[in-house]
């Protein structure tokens, strides 16, 4: 599959990073209109765990509900004005009522109803209102009406707390990038029904590069898309790290650690993820990449960069002669010597 030639809406992660650009404070000329920035919508958290209040999972086991224990849906938003919050989940199509999917979306039905505030760990007046939506491209819309309402018929009828629900579709006709809604999301955002353009999108490009989160272990995507995604990531943290040695006067002595690098190649996102095991996968990936970037300058500068537990990778360069090699160096390394189709292990450092 051609990535720049493919429909980028079918991917879950581009669905996310738009919402996140929805929800950016962007100049009135930008090419991207955030629309439900304008709106009084931002990010709450990213890949939050919510816990399934206990005596919820009782009612449902009582009832023969399969429900997961805890749910993670890809972003949270929030409007503290109106006190609005909306749990949303990215999907590249549809599925049954009997498929793994669905006792995802039970879970997230149950979270995001009556005891969302209680689940978010705010009290009851903190939130006026909630609604799941998930996300899809436009032209899977009518396919998850069907799914989702006998899914919340079904936990209704077994009298479980549920919230209601809304699917956002986005559309990419000839260069315009649009979001469609139904009349619930309209209300519940602040939209029109129906077709919102928002993006300009150049023909034979691939907007990836230009992604919040350029790669996200809970995306479900082709192995191809999370290869090329996760070879993103590596490229951002990569330039990250050329530009923090080039800006620096000999001697040079930084430090650098895995979590700010991972802010830095996220535009600030890594630090609303909230999902443990996602930011651990996360470290593990940054730690991949030091170990090989490590490996290829130390050979031409032995001892240039080395890891202090608790502290992260220090980079020191002793004099111009030696700034020079390293610069040139870190520019040579190629983020292609990385395998992007196997998983790094964790070790104790990505463990703390």
């Amino acid at each position: 599959m051609n990535l720049t030639e493919s429909d980028p809406t079918r991917d879950p992660l581009f669905q996310l990073n738009m919402i996140l650009w929805l929800t950016q404070p962007l100049p009135i000329d930008a090419s991207i209109e955030p629309l439900l920035y304008n709106r009084g919508f931002t990010v709450y958290a990213i890949s939050p765990l919510l816990t399934v209040p206990p005596d919820v999972r009782i009612v449902a086991q009582e009832a023969k509900v399969i429900l997961q224990d805890a749910v993670c849906p890809d972003v949270v938003l929030s409007n503290e004005i109106n006190r609005k919050y909306s749990l949303i989940e990215c999907k590249a199509s549809s599925f049954s009522p009997s498929s793994s999917s669905a006792e995802q979306a039970r879970s997230l039905f149950t979270v995001s109803g009556s005891r969302v505030a209680e689940v978010l760990g705010l009290v009851p007046d903190q939130v006026s209102e909630s609604l799941l939506v998930f996300g899809t491209r436009d032209s899977e819309r009518n396919r998850f009406e069907p799914s989702l309402s006998s899914l919340l018929s079904e936990i209704k009828a077994k009298r479980l707390p549920a919230g209601d629900f809304s699917i956002l579709g986005f559309l990419l006709a000839g260069d315009v990038i649009s979001i469609t809604t139904d009349d619930k999301g309209a209300m519940f955002f602040g939209l029109q029904t129906g077709i919102n353009k928002f993006a300009q999108h150049e023909s034979g490009t691939d907007p990836r590069p230009l992604y919040f989160i350029p790669y996200d272990p809970d995306i479900d995507q082709s192995a191809q898309e999370r290869a090329f995604c996760k070879r993103v990531l590596f490229e951002r943290i990569h330039s990250s790290i050329i530009s923090a040695v080039g800006r620096a006067n000999p001697p040079v002595h930084l430090t650098l650690d895995s979590k700010s690098m991972l802010v830095d190649a996220t535009f600030g996102m890594y630090g609303l993820w909230q999902k443990k095991e996602s930011a651990k996968h996360m470290r593990c990936l940054c730690r991949e990449l030091m170990d090989a970037l490590s490996l290829a300058i130390n050979t031409v500068i032995p001892g240039i960069i080395i890891y202090v537990q608790g502290q992260g990778w220090k980079i020191s360069i002793q004099d111009q002669d030696q700034y020079e090699k390293a610069l040139d160096a870190f520019a040579s390394f190629s983020c292609d010597s990385l395998d992007l189709s196997t998983i790094p292990q964790p070790t104790l450092f990505d463990e703390s």
